[in-house]
Order: structure tokens, then C-alpha cells, then sequence
């Protein structure tokens, strides 16, 4: 586990392999994974539309994001990342909390493998199963792009030198 705090935010289009990729950080982290699908499925079970089950999914992302922040958890956050308010969010909340804001894009160059992925993995309701055509938004600034197409170990480790952590057997 890890001593250094910080905020991650893992963005890419669904079935880009950023939520396996995230709860890999979190586990070699120490840091807790908070997952934009599980929120808005939540929401969606008590009736609510879907585009307000999004609005209140990530209203708790972001909730959560900044309690547990100020716990002194580390927190990787897990969502496309389909809207401009979604890197400034995170990052103010990192700044709020004193914390580093990090940003990895993953991507799926295969579209192949993408449709693969999305037929093939567990589904939520709130996620899903075809390809999704919206870009994803990335803070101004520096950050990583990581093709998932690679070994998901080399993901990884790209990853934990990005957030200057040491590198660990999967």
C-alpha cells in the first residue's frame, strides 16, 4: 500500500478497460476505486430516469470523492469523463483537498476487442453494450493515454510510474 495521497481520475469510453485498469491501482494503491456505473445503476433502481440517475450518480462520485479524500484515502475515480465539468470537478477537488490530481485516458484501439469487451463482460444497467461515440474530455495540462490493447501488466505499470508509485507483480 501506498503512503502518497492522491486523486486519479480514469477516463475512456465504456469498454475501454479503464475500470479493470482502475481497481488494479486500487489494489496496488491502497486506494479506494469509486465506480460512476455502480452510482448511477443505484439510481436507476429506484426509478429515477436515466438522465437524472447520471446528474445524482455524479453528484455522489464527487460527494465521495472529496469525504474520503479528506479521510486520507487516496481515490481513483472510475468514469468516461464525457463532459467538460468531469476533470474540473475532480481536479478542485483534489486541490481542495491538498492532494495531486492525476488523469489517465484508456483507450481500445481495436475496435475488435472493444465490441469483444462489451459483449462479453458483466453489465450493470447503467452500462452499455454497444460502442459509444462520444469524445472523451481531458484536462488541459499533461496527462496519460494508455492503449488497453497492450498486456493489461504493462497497463499497470505505465500507470503506477505515471502516479510515481513503485512498480508491483499483478
Amino acid at each position: 500500500m501506498a503512503d502518497k495521497l492522491f486523486l486519479l481520475q480514469m477516463a475512456g469510453a465504456p469498454g475501454s478497460g479503464k475500470s479493470a485498469l482502475a481497481r488494479l491501482i486500487g489494489r496496488c494503491a491502497g486506494a479506494v476505486v469509486i465506480d460512476k456505473d455502480v452510482l448511477k445503476t443505484a439510481a436507476l433502481a429506484t426509478g429515477t430516469e436515466d438522465q437524472p440517475a447520471g446528474r445524482i450518480a455524479y453528484e455522489g462520485f464527487f460527494g465521495l470523492a472529496g469525504h474520503l479524500l479528506g479521510q486520507g484515502h487516496s481515490v481513483v475515480l472510475d468514469s468516461p469523463s464525457f463532459y467538460e465539468t468531469i476533470p474540473a470537478k475532480g481536479a478542485a477537488i483534489a486541490a481542495e483537498r491538498q492532494a495531486p490530481y492525476y488523469f489517465i485516458e484508456c483507450i481500445c484501439a481495436d475496435e475488435a476487442e472493444l465490441r469483444r469487451r462489451l459483449r462479453d463482460r458483466p453489465r450493470l444497467p447503467s452500462q452499455p453494450s454497444e460502442p459509444v461515440e462520444a469524445q472523451t474530455i481531458a484536462p488541459a495540462g499533461a496527462y496519460l493515454r494508455i492503449d488497453t490493447t497492450q498486456p493489461i501488466e504493462r497497463c499497470l505499470a505505465l500507470a503506477l510510474d505515471y502516479l510515481g508509485l513503485p512498480a508491483t507483480d499483478v
